[in-house]
């Protein structure tokens, strides 16, 4: 389904911009066209103003014939016009064409993403609630392709929707707020990894090597700097926090 609705959507755009060029192109013909189209009927009927009309059928006939030496320029304006509005509908189907691969693509990545989402929801109820505001900005940015290629990319766009949200999506994970925020290492995050599962795991396009490295490196960067690190602190509140699971 991706393969096929990115060539859909690659079609599309190369469709519409050789529209683009022959609906330029038309509009300068046929505003030239018109222009002369202008010029010879009202210097024709300036010449047949100095004539005597007959509302009959002969008169008809003659005026009408005055016209027919220009009968050339009048077709291919008319011509020229009908093809104009001809490209209009075509850009206007390509554009619609273009909006549904588009709609069908992101109803398939949503599909992915929320069942990633009800695997972390009761834990981080949060985190479910700050990715669905964002989720479709940040479908406009990965779409048609949905893969990261460097590290650059990832880190733009990491700042971009997720980097200043770190502390809250951490500080509101049921297992830190139950350990006390005590952590065992620099290293060490409560949400992290189910961050790169909710947010690596739904990009179906190509990931650069390292990506998940990275990421994780990013998220850790952006958790507060003054939080507890004592492995000795963290192991006695983990087995008083398991104990507390246990009883529930």
């Amino acid at each position: 389904m991706k393969s096929i609705n990115q060539r859909l959507f690659h079609k599309g755009k190369s469709i519409v911009s050789i529209g683009s060029i022959f609906r330029f192109i038309i509009i300068i013909v046929a505003m030239c066209m018109f222009v002369l189209s202008s010029i010879a009927f009202f210097s024709t009927q300036t010449i047949l103003f100095g004539n005597h009309f007959e509302f009959s059928p002969d008169g008809i006939n003659f005026y009408i014939k005055q016209f027919a030496r220009y009968n050339g320029l009048f077709a291919a304006t008319i011509t020229l016009i009908v093809a104009y509005y001809g490209i209009e509908r075509l850009r206007a189907a390509e554009r619609a064409n273009i909006d549904k691969v588009r709609l069908d693509r992101y109803s398939d990545w949503k599909t992915i993403t929320d069942a990633r989402l009800d695997v972390v929801k009761d834990e981080n109820p949060l985190f479910r609630r700050e990715f669905i505001t964002i989720r479709y900005q940040l479908f406009e940015d990965l779409y048609p392709a949905f893969s990261i290629e460097n590290k650059k990319q990832l880190q733009t766009l990491f700042n971009k929707y997720f980097g200043t949200l770190i502390p809250a999506f951490e500080s509101n994970n049921q297992k830190q707020q139950g350990i006390g925020g005590i952590y065992t290492s620099s290293d060490h995050s409560y949400f992290g990894q189910d961050f790169l599962f909710v947010f690596l795991g739904s990009l179906t396009g190509k990931k650069y090597d390292k990506a998940d490295e990275d990421l994780l490196q990013m998220y850790n960067d952006n958790l507060p700097h003054d939080r507890i690190i004592n492995s000795l602190s963290y192991q006695i509140a983990l087995e008083r926090y398991l104990k507390y699971k246990h009883k529930q």
